[in-house]
């Protein structure tokens, strides 16, 4: 119950943070990294159970070097991604990071990014980026 509470307020934080910040807004160096995209979306649904990867963009080049926090929020869903697979991966951009995943039928995924207690997820300068979680369900087997 203590972290489902822990995620919805980090969520709420995130939310707050995105709306003060503005979409497509330029990142102001004196505040942390924050989240700009996920693929899949916030609570989409009907999401294909082929997809192989997951993707989080954020709002400025990160560090890159097997830097991450890719983290697991069982009781909000399942984690999709899965050990002994391909590592995680950057894009060229620097900004987007790529998680191989396995996913399963009409289920529904629970992942984030950074938590207070593990913090990979870092701007070129080493500023943290703010916490981040988001949920999405895939659709039903034929």
């Amino acid at each position: 119950m203590r972290n489902a509470l822990t995620a919805l307020v980090l969520f709420a934080w995130v939310c707050a943070w995105g709306a003060w910040a503005g979409e497509g807004a330029a990142p102001d160096s004196d505040f942390p990294p924050r989240v700009v995209k996920t693929e899949p979306a916030y609570g989409e649904k009907d999401v294909d159970f082929s997809l192989k990867e997951i993707k989080v963009t954020f709002d400025r080049p990160m560090q890159t070097e097997k830097a991450w926090s890719w983290i697991i929020h069982e009781n909000l869903g399942v984690y999709p991604g899965f050990r002994g697979g391909p590592e995680p991966r950057w894009e060229n951009d620097g900004k987007t990071c790529v998680l191989p995943v396995k996913l399963s039928p009409d289920t529904v995924y629970a992942v984030g990014v950074n938590s207070v207690r593990h913090s990979g997820f870092k701007d070129a300068g080493g500023k943290v980026a703010v916490p981040h979680v988001w949920v999405f369900k895939t659709k039903k087997a034929k």
